[in-house]
């Protein structure tokens, strides 16, 4: 008697592999066309890898730059609300998200409303938490005013 024996084939042990493995390398390729590095995981060669190795760092790069620059407002800065007036993308994606300039109204807690820029990595998820007309809890750096950061603490 075999180790195998009592699995019943392929069908008993997982259905059609060849499927399965078609289905795996549909959804990587998916996954590769979203975040921006080409149509498919197959597009990542031998030939191409260091170079897409080397554009994932970048966005990583920006993505954790952001996160900090976000991180250090929201542990220095005082508190305040910001409304979107408006947003534009810029045409920049950072692995596969989109980049927007977003016209803030700012008021500071016990200030005055001020006008700002500000640049932000949003992805498509959520979007819609970004639609003009919405307020959101911000800090601003109490260095630069132009500095602002949403949230009310730090995350990390």
């Amino acid at each position: 008697m075999g180790l195998f024996d009592g699995v019943g084939g392929a069908a008993a042990a997982g259905g059609d592999w060849q499927k399965q493995a078609a289905e795996a390398q549909a959804m990587a390729d998916k996954m590769m066309q979203d975040a921006g590095y080409g149509n498919a995981a197959s597009d990542v060669t031998m030939a191409n890898a260091a170079e897409m190795t080397a554009t994932m760092g970048a966005d990583r790069d920006k993505i954790q730059a952001s996160a900090d620059e976000n991180n250090r407002i929201l542990t220095i800065g005082s508190p305040a609300k910001a409304t979107i007036v408006s947003k534009a993308d810029t045409g920049e994606k950072v692995a596969g998200n989109s980049v927007y300039q977003l016209q803030l109204s700012v008021v500071p807690d016990g200030g005055k409303a001020y006008t700002v820029t500000k640049t932000e990595i949003i992805p498509p998820q959520t979007l819609t938490g970004y639609a003009d007309g919405t307020t959101l809890d911000a800090r601003v750096d109490p260095a630069d005013k132009n500095k602002v950061a949403f949230g009310d603490k730090p995350f990390k």
